[in-house]
């Protein structure tokens, strides 16, 4: 999570008052001109829905309908012979661009009377169809569609080979010829209609499209079907039986593209009328008031941010600065200081001041912790706002006493600063080993270690960092012969007392009591590279596999009576099977009293 900082605070206030009054005032005034583009754009797509059907309707029933409404009425009497109404319906098509075939059709007659153009049946046969064989509209259909009404105009059909659209237009004759009942129809080339749809100036800014009750497209070069956009199947069903009036639809198409759109119906078809137009287009005078506020809204951030940071930098700097001495400080480097805003003669410079004398405090502080022991830091940390307070407790803990072997004899040979560097060097090793088995140095005495070791592994612990104490002073043994030290360990577990000794003025956190003599006096015992361990503490690691032991004879200790039974660390671990038979034969031989 990003963290605001006292200069991200200046920045994001700065720019807040640079940049919400003009979001504000941006955001009402798209929000007034895009509620007048919508009402603008609604009006532009009904007016052009409106006027194209009308055009379809004024095509239909101008340059189609009447034209054949005088044929009929021409043919429809028993005035002109059969002949004669054959040159009247050649002379007719020949005079109508869009009526590409004139057919009468008698009932029960085998075949129909048809008359064709003469320059669309070139065209047809150009492609290598059969003039008749595309324009005849066969007997069974003309009487089915002359039984829907006076007058029918569909069939809607397209000629794969050409891209030819062909509509077809039914007149019942009501003369009877031959005693049958005779039909006029007409096939209607539209391409008229489809020039009228692309030459619409609609057409250049949005898109005009014709679909069918099955919701294809009609008039285009490939049928697309579209039923599954939502305006269209709003189109469709007011097709199937709702009121055809111009509606407005905005919608979202299959693809994602946000679409405005309205549709109307012509009369003579079973038509809807589409007229889109893109969202994104719709509203471009938005989109580039848009743009002019991003542009006005940057050149007001930038200058809000250019403020701010010559505000920043001046307030903030000596902050930012306490800030990092404090991050260097948390990670134990007490040298740093506070340099920036030193000289100022406000707050932050006495920030600045103060923080400085605290780092020097707890520098001090610092290097004083390395004089105690972590149970006295404990203490400390755990105590009231009084301090720590003479006294102890009981607690039952595993003390180890190492003695550097070799220690006197090697500083009776060596120069004091040479002894000193050498006892710290070993002291360096053997205290990281107890801070790894999780033990606590609790004094230095001399060329001596006293461990305290707390859990409930504690005296695994303390054994295992006794065996690793032995092990790196025979590492280094082996790189400095000519020293001649080694250790010996006592190790003892038991009950002490744990507390603040001393006075008031002078105290030390550390244990006292009998366990802590014992293994003072285990360690005295101990010869270079030996660790002897009591019985509470033999008892405690018995079950470790990776350890072994073994009893000597029992030693008097000053202040007891009676012999103390001691038992050695084997440094070398032997397997499991020996182990578990030293251990057998331990115990058999032990005096029962010690069982």
């Amino acid at each position: 999570m990003l963290r605001l900082t006292l200069r991200r605070k200046l920045l994001l206030f700065a720019v807040v008052i640079a940049v919400l009054p003009l979001l504000v005032a941006g955001r009402s005034m798209i929000r007034i001109a895009q509620d007048e583009l919508k009402s603008s754009a609604n009006e532009q797509l009904v007016t052009t829905a409106s006027e194209i059907v009308r055009e379809i309707n004024d095509l239909y029933e101008r340059t189609w309908l009447a034209p054949l409404l005088l044929i009929r009425n021409a043919v429809d009497g028993e005035m002109l012979g059969v002949q004669e109404k054959i040159a009247l319906l050649t002379l007719g098509i020949a005079d109508l661009p869009d009526i590409v075939a004139l057919q009468i059709t008698v009932e029960g007659a085998p075949l129909p009377v048809v008359v064709t153009q003469d320059r669309f049946s070139r065209h047809l046969e150009a492609s290598g169809l059969v003039p008749l064989d595309v324009l005849r509209v066969p007997p069974d259909r003309i009487a089915a569609l002359r039984e829907s009404g006076n007058v029918y105009a569909g069939d809607v059909t397209r000629i794969a080979a050409t891209g030819d659209w062909l509509a077809t237009i039914v007149l019942p004759l009501d003369t009877m010829l031959a005693g049958s009942r005779a039909t006029l129809s007409a096939r209607i080339d539209l391409y008229g209609l489809q020039r009228l749809l692309r030459e619409h100036p609609f057409a250049t800014t949005g898109e005009v499209t014709l679909v069918d009750a099955a919701g294809s497209t009609v008039l285009d070069a490939q049928t697309e079907d579209r039923a599954d956009y939502p305006i269209v199947e709003a189109a469709v069903g007011m097709l199937a039986g709702g009121p055809r009036l111009v509606s407005v639809e905005p919608y979202v198409r299959p693809d994602g593209d946000v679409m405005l759109g309205a549709f109307g119906f012509p009369r003579p078809f079973d038509w809807a009328v589409l007229v889109e137009k893109s969202q994104d287009d719709a509203y471009l005078a938005i989109t580039r008031m848009t743009d002019n506020l991003i542009v006005w809204s940057l050149a007001g951030l930038a200058a809000a941010v250019a403020g701010a940071a010559l505000l920043a930098l001046r307030m903030s700097g000596p902050i930012l600065e306490i800030e990092r001495v404090a991050a260097r400080v948390e990670t134990g480097d007490f040298s740093a200081r506070v340099v920036q805003g030193l000289r100022l003669r406000d707050e932050i410079g006495d920030l600045a001041r103060r923080i400085n004398q605290m780092v020097v405090g707890l520098g001090e502080r610092f290097q004083l912790e390395k004089f105690v022991s972590g149970e006295t830091v404990e203490a400390i940390r755990g105590s009231t706002f009084e301090g720590v307070k003479l006294g102890g407790e009981r607690r039952e803990v595993t003390i180890l006493f190492c003695d550097i072997r070799g220690y006197t004899a090697f500083a009776e040979k060596n120069p004091p600063e040479t002894v000193v560097e050498v006892l710290n060097f070993h002291f360096q090793h053997l205290t990281d080993l107890v801070a790894t088995h999780q033990g606590d140095i609790d004094k230095f005495v001399g060329d001596q270690i006293l461990a305290v070791f707390q859990g409930e592994t504690m005296a695994l612990d303390a054994v295992r960092c006794a065996l690793a104490m032995q092990a790196k002073m025979a590492e280094l043994g082996q790189e400095r012969p000519d020293w001649h030290l080694a250790v010996g360990i006592g190790i003892n577990t038991g009950e002490v007392t744990m507390g603040a000794m001393g006075s008031d003025r002078r105290m030390d956190f550390t244990v006292l009591g009998d366990a802590v003599n014992l293994a003072a006096r285990l360690c005295s015992h101990a010869d270079r590279g030996q660790t002897l361990i009591s019985r509470t503490t033999q008892l405690a690691v018995a079950d470790a596999s990776d350890l072994a032991t073994k009893r000597l004879n029992a030693i008097s200790v000053k202040g007891k009576r009676e012999t103390v039974t001691v038992y050695q660390v084997v440094t070398q671990p032997r397997s499991l099977a020996d182990v578990s038979l030293a251990r057998r034969q331990m115990r058999s031989s032990r005096p029962a009293g010690d069982r």
